[in-house]
Order: C-alpha cells, then structure tokens, then sequence
C-alpha cells in the first residue's frame, strides 16, 4: 500500500512537471514570436518610412531642376523679345517655343509642391508664398511679351523675379536635405533593430525561427539595396540639375544672342560678300548646336517624364514650309512634296521631329534631299531620304538607341547620338511610329503620324521611278514646293 501511494505521488509529480515544462515552453515561444513579430512589424513600418522619404527627396529634386528650367525659359524667352524689340529682327518661332516651354514648367512646379505635400514633404507658408510670387511674376512676364510689351518684361525680370526664385529655390534645397536626414534617420534606426532581431534571433530561437531570420535578412538587404538607388538618385539628380541649368541658361542664351547678332549681319546691305559668308557659316553652325542643345533638354524632360504634348489639328504643307525653309536659308537643295492633309500631333515635337531628320540626313547622308508626304490610311507618313550609303547593317538593330551614329563609332563628329532616339521617343509620343528603310539607293526614314478625325482618306497615288508615291492623283492637290531655299 505505501508503494502504491508512493507511485501515485510520482504520477502527480511527473504530471506537474510536464504541465510546468508545457507551459514555460508555451510561455517562452509566446513571448518570442510576439518580441520577433514586434520588431518585424517594426523593421517593415521603417521601410516604407525610408521608402516615402526617399520619394519626397526625388520630388524635391525633380521640383528644384524644374525650377531652373523654368527661370532659364522665362529669362530666354524675354531675351528673344528684348531682340526682337532692339535689332527689329524676328524671332517668334523662337520666342513661342520658350515661352511654352516655360509655362509647361511653371505648371509642373505646383504639380510638384502638390506631389511634395502629398509624400509627407513639408511645404512651409514662406516655400509657398516665395513660389507663388515667382510663378506669378513669370506669368505676368510672359503675358506681356504676349502683349508686345517686353519692355515692362524686361524690368521685371531684371528687379523683381529673381528675389522670390531664389527664396524658393533656397527653401526646396533646405526641404531636400531635411528629407535626407530623415533617411539617414530612419536607416540608423533600421540598422539598430536589425541587430537586435539578429541577437534575439541567435539567442532565444535559433532552430525553430529560421525563416523568420531569412526574412529579416531579406529585408535588411533590401534596405541596403534602397540606401544604393537613392544614392545614385542623388547623383543622378544632382548632374541632372547641373545639365539643365547650365545647357539650358549657359548655352542658349549666348547661342541666341550668336545665332540672332549674324542673321542681322547676313542680312546687312552694307555686309560685303566675305563678310555674308562668315555670318553664313556662323548661322548654320549655331543653328546645328541650338539643335543640339534642344535635342539634350528634351532628353532630360524624357527621363523625368516631365514632357508634355499638346495635340492640334496642323496643315502639312504649311508646316513643310515653316520647318524646311529655315533650314535652306544657308544654301542647300531639299526637295520636298506633301500631300495636303491635316494631321493629329504636337506641332512643335513633329517640327523637332523633321529637324532631326533632315539635321542628321545632311551630316550623314548623300547630297541628295527629299521629304516627301503622303496619306497612308489614317495615318499620315512623312518620308526624309537621301541618295547615301545607308545604314550599316551592324548597327540597325540599335539604331534608335542613344549614342549610336551612322558610322563605326559610337560617338563621332557633328553630334551627340540622341537625335534619332529623340525622333522616335517623340513620334510615338504622338502616338505614331518611325522606321528606316533602304530602297533603290536611297536611305529612307519613314514617320507616321495620327490623321486629324475630320480627315478624309485620299486615294493611294502611285509610284515614280524611285519607288516615291507621285502626290495629286488624290482629292487632295498635292504641295509641291521645289527648291526650298526661299526665306
């Protein structure tokens, strides 16, 4: 009997210890994954902290290069007033393209502050007073050059606009590196917790948390693969609002001033014919580097996805005109026919479009120019060819990619290698389409754009000796402007 009850007490006894051991274990694995779960849902709140401060960072950036752009176009586009007024020399196309420009730019500087407020920026009430006076005086300015009253422009841009541009731009900067402490902030904070999760890790659940572990880790690299983009972002950033401000104001305005000051000269009836010659030669060389310059602006809006398009109903032939005759005023045969049609498309893109491509069939091409037009469904097609060598079939394939030219190198003279990747960015963006052909001895780059909704389609022509659509066989007369060398 006394063994019996003996036994039965070591029953209870062995019972109690399970139970204790059952609940210590239970206790102790609650207490991990709530201590493991906390930090998790620690480490992730910190994360899309570091992620939402990182993209008030590029906003603030983004807002600060569009700022420049904004002053720089503002400022150009009085400078083409201010010489249009003094020199009686006319420079609305110019003028028309800055003023745009520069109202396409103040609009996306409020859309910018919306953005900044929106992704937990703070936008203080002195930030948006000093904006609000900068984007009202740059309206007013270019109201008035509207107006044909660029000298109140001018005082204004010389004494009032450059007060407020600079609180403001002074104000984004402070906002930018207030958003970078933050980061840095938050990536200390994350680091901390991550190496107590490591330690909690190792100590209390080294077998039976092992996933949870993995995924910390992944986390953790994923934070440091933030921490590298954001750093090449504020490079990137920082040489895009180097590239803006220096391409945009350093070299468009005394490239205005050179192209302005030798048309003057050219077109001087005192200018003897030596004198013609050099102003000729200076006019056609600042009108390839204004392209240039264009072409890298452009670029820029392209990678931060602040271009934008305006769509209108445009006549071809008056636009052939308006884009070839320019280009002729230095000598040089281009023979051009386009079908009359109107078309769906931003008028001044379709125009830098075109440029690109008589530019780059000149430097490249044979001594040979067409441009022809002609309806093709609901499109319309434009064709720039030339009777060169064509396309060297290593390069094709990329031959819309940046920094690729015609030749062996990759980079060569008379340009920098965006010119056709800006066509094609353009074009479709318009919503058409490019491609490059080489036909009957002639290097054919053929443009697609929307016909306009009111557009009736013509009857298909038919084809010259070179494989080229004749114009005129349709209701619509075809515009065939020959030599175009005329002012």
């Amino acid at each position: 009997m006394e063994e019996g009850r003996r036994s039965a007490l070591n029953r209870v006894q062995r019972s109690k210890r399970k139970a204790n051991r059952a609940w210590i274990v239970t206790t102790a694995a609650g207490m991990s994954l709530l201590i493991v779960s906390a930090i998790v849902f620690a480490v992730s709140s910190g994360t899309r902290g570091l992620t939402a401060h990182a993209e008030a960072v590029h906003i603030a950036d983004e807002t600060l290069r569009i700022a420049t752009v904004a002053r720089a176009q503002v400022a150009m586009a009085n400078h083409f007033a201010s010489i249009e007024r003094e020199l009686a020399v006319t420079v609305d196309e110019q003028m028309a393209v800055s003023a745009e420009q520069a109202r396409s730019a103040l609009a996306l500087m409020d859309s910018g502050i919306e953005q900044l407020e929106d992704s937990g920026g703070e936008v203080s009430d002195e930030l948006a007073a000093a904006l609000g006076e900068f984007v009202g005086l740059s309206t007013r300015i270019l109201d008035l050059i509207d107006d044909g009253r660029s000298d109140e422009a001018n005082e204004i841009v010389a004494t009032q606009i450059e007060a407020p541009y600079a609180t403001a731009f002074a104000l984004l900067q402070q906002e930018r590196d207030s958003q970078l402490a933050s980061v840095a902030q938050s990536d200390e904070s994350m680091a901390k917790l991550g190496t107590i999760a490591q330690v909690l890790l190792a100590l209390l659940i080294p077998a039976a948390m092992i996933l949870v572990y993995r995924e910390l880790t992944l986390r953790l690299h994923r934070q440091a693969e933030l921490r590298m983009r954001l750093d090449a972002e504020r490079a990137v950033g920082k040489v895009r609002e180097d590239f803006v401000a220096n391409a945009s104001h350093e070299l468009r305005t005394p490239l205005t001033i050179v192209y302005g000051m030798a048309q003057v000269i050219e077109d001087h009836p005192e200018a003897t014919e030596g004198i013609q010659e050099l102003a000729t030669t200076i006019t056609t060389e600042a009108e390839d580097l204004y392209r240039m310059v264009e072409d890298l602006l452009t670029t820029s809006q392209l990678d931060a996805d602040a271009l934008k398009y305006v769509i209108e109903d445009v006549s071809t032939s008056a636009e052939l005109k308006e884009v070839v005759a320019p280009m002729t005023r230095t000598g040089g045969f281009i023979e051009t026919a386009a079908e009359e049609a109107t078309v769906l498309v931003d008028r001044m893109r379709q125009r830098q479009v075109l440029r690109n491509l008589i530019s780059n069939a000149r430097k490249y091409g044979g001594p040979e120019l067409r441009i022809m037009g002609s309806i093709e469904g609901d499109m319309y097609e434009w064709v720039v060819s030339d009777n060169g060598k064509g396309i060297p079939v290593d390069i094709q394939d990329r031959l819309f990619q940046r920094f690729v030219h015609r030749g062996s190198l990759v980079t060569a003279p008379g340009g920098v290698g965006i010119g056709l990747s800006i066509v094609r960015a353009l074009a479709e963006g318009m919503g058409g389409t490019i491609g490059y052909a080489y036909e009957h001895g002639w290097t054919k780059f053929r443009v697609r754009v929307p016909l306009a909704a009111s557009q009736t389609v013509a009857s298909v022509p038919a084809e010259d000796e070179h494989g080229e659509r004749l114009l005129g066989s349709s209701a619509h007369a075809a515009s065939i402007l020959g030599p175009a060398n005329a002012p």
